[in-house]
């Protein structure tokens, strides 16, 4: 039989060689100090040699240690990358993506099919996320709506909330719908969670308190009720790109500089640790290539029936 020394006791020689010291390996393997220098012991006791100087509660590899070390690190690395590609096939590595809902469903889906193609192994999973909580480790990124980037993540500014009145071209010709002064007397469609309202614009205006005003907890919702004729819904650009293009939803005019108080933005974010990951490098390189791309090509800016 091939003499193999015990693995537990190579585990903690190998974490306390790369580390530097005993407690920084056992903070890594998650036992006690004690535990990693019994290991290291033992491991010695096998070799029959001293692998570590011990001065002062200082350990300083021996020639003999430095060595050893120089040799199974190599080693160490390859298994635990044949580990983690033979997880992978076996059950396929996972992204978590939290995202708010509307984005997911209207703007990253039918882009989603390019990554896809490109990372075929790769199981995604979405959670229905504004903003991404540091707390949160079940998350890899997350594209968060907020005014300003969070200090607890690396960010890349990915899309403004580029708001729009949104109707069906039916409705926005039996009301003649030019301008803001047109919405007067029209039922007026908001999302809760959208942070701009039709009061952040409209609530200077005399008739606003007068207005019919029907609210929804997603934006595709509100476009669908828009589709329907029920009135004129305040939404992002993005999230309504595709019922503009087929021509359900239209853009009657466009808000005059000041009459839109300032808008939040979408980033695309992570932990510093988890930016690290492959997973998530290759999603934020594709992400915030789409983004540059959806930018290049712009919303029709006049689609009045």
């Amino acid at each position: 039989m091939r003499r193999i020394p015990p693995l537990n006791a190579l585990i903690a020689f190998e974490a306390t060689a790369r580390l530097g010291g005993v407690r920084a390996a056992s903070d890594e393997l998650n036992v006690t100090q004690s535990a990693v220098s019994h290991q290291i012991a033992n491991l010695e006791n096998y070799l029959e040699t001293a692998l570590f100087h011990r001065r002062n509660r200082r350990m300083f590899l021996t020639e003999v240690g430095s060595d050893y070390f120089k040799q199974i690190e190599p080693a160490m690395e390859a298994i635990i990358r044949a580990s983690a590609h033979a997880e992978r096939i076996a059950h396929g590595e996972t992204l978590t993506i939290g995202a708010p809902p509307s984005l997911i469903a209207t703007w990253l889906l039918p882009r989603l099919q390019k990554f896809v193609g490109a990372h075929p192994d790769l199981n995604i999973r979405f959670l229905e996320r504004m903003v991404l909580n540091p707390e949160e480790k079940l998350i890899d990124c997350a594209i968060e709506y907020r005014y300003q980037e969070s200090q607890d993540f690396k960010s890349i500014l990915l899309l403004h909330d580029e708001v729009a009145p949104i109707a069906s071209p039916k409705l926005v010709n039996r009301h003649k719908i030019r301008s803001v002064e047109y919405l007067r007397g029209v039922t007026l469609i908001q999302t809760d969670r959208r942070l701009i309202s039709w009061k952040a614009i409209l609530g200077s205006m005399p008739w606003y308190r007068t207005q019919k005003i029907f609210s929804f907890s997603y934006s595709l919702h509100a476009f669908q009720a828009a589709e329907l004729g029920l009135g004129v819904a305040l939404g992002n650009r993005y999230n309504a790109e595709r019922y503009i293009k087929e021509g359900s939803l239209c853009v009657p005019f466009e808000f005059k500089p000041g009459e839109v108080p300032p808008t939040p933005r979408y980033f695309f974010s992570s932990t510093a640790q988890k930016a690290r990951l492959p997973k998530v490098i290759a999603f934020s390189d594709w992400i915030t290539k789409e983004a540059r791309r959806h930018k290049k090509r712009a919303v029709e800016r006049d689609p009045r029936p």
